[in-house]
């Protein structure tokens, strides 16, 4: 049967054991700096940057100013097999203006295009409302060094491949370039233009230029030295999509001669 008395000590009390590692864990902790809330003296990592992160501000951007200016006098044309003029809006020559101003985009040049419904509800007025419009546009953008009227023409009696051409392996529309002589002080400027453009027309895609016509008529080329109509095929002659693909081959070539 065990004594009742006084305890040896034989070695070290298990409390003193645990305080003791305790003290141990805390010291290493300290010295290889793993103590939670410490901050470690490393190299300062980059910021990581998403690839959807938008970049930093760099001010606002210089937007290029425009250099061709797109308008239509008979803003309401159509190509077959639609009706010769749309009744009230828009008609298909202005989708070849859309073609025409997207291509230039597409080549690095701003253009204006002006979408504005002149000849209607008088048709008679269209040139008198579309020179006035015109005036306003190059006042506001003296950048402006092209300025084209783009319409489609309205044969009669001309074969069905009159005004059909072929190039880069499909159906085009001619291209006819006019210069109206009435009241036009640069008369002389808008045809060398005019015959500049349809020589490198001719140069790039052969056949597809008409040439250069004067017209006894005010065709605003008072305006701006390069100013020209250009007629891209014909009502009963073209498709929309055929005009709009001659658009885009003029917008090549208008290119060339932007500075």
């Amino acid at each position: 049967m065990p004594r009742m008395g006084k305890t040896e000590k034989n070695g070290p009390g298990l409390l003193f054991i645990v305080l003791t590692l305790i003290v141990v864990a805390v010291v290493g902790a300290r010295f290889f700096g793993f103590m939670p809330g410490d901050k470690q003296e490393d190299t300062p990592r980059p910021p990581v940057v998403r690839v959807e992160d938008p970049p930093p501000p760099q001010g606002e951007p210089v937007e290029e100013k425009p250099k061709v200016l797109v308008f239509h006098s008979h803003a309401s044309e159509n190509y077959k097999p639609k009706d010769s003029h749309e009744r009230s809006g828009r008609g298909d020559v202005v989708t070849v203006g859309e073609a025409l101003v997207e291509e230039l985009a597409v080549l690095g040049i701003r253009a204006i295009h002006d979408q504005t419904i002149h000849d209607q509800p008088r048709y008679s007025e269209a040139f008198i409302n579309s020179e006035k419009k015109v005036s306003e546009l190059l006042a506001a953008n003296p950048t402006v060094q092209i300025v084209l009227d783009v319409h489609r023409d309205g044969l009669q009696d001309k074969p069905d491949d009159y005004t059909k051409a072929r190039a880069n392996g499909m159906d085009v529309a001619k291209i006819l370039f006019v210069v109206g002589d009435k009241d036009n002080d640069l008369l002389e400027e808008n045809l060398r233009f005019a015959q500049k453009i349809s020589d490198a027309l001719e140069q790039q895609y052969p056949g597809v230029t008409r040439g250069v016509r004067v017209f006894k008529s005010d065709y605003s080329g008072e305006l701006h030295p390069n100013s020209i109509m250009v007629l891209i095929g014909d009502w009963r002659g073209n498709t929309v999509e055929e005009a709009a693909a001659s658009a885009r081959l003029l917008a090549r070539v208008l290119a060339q001669f932007v500075e």
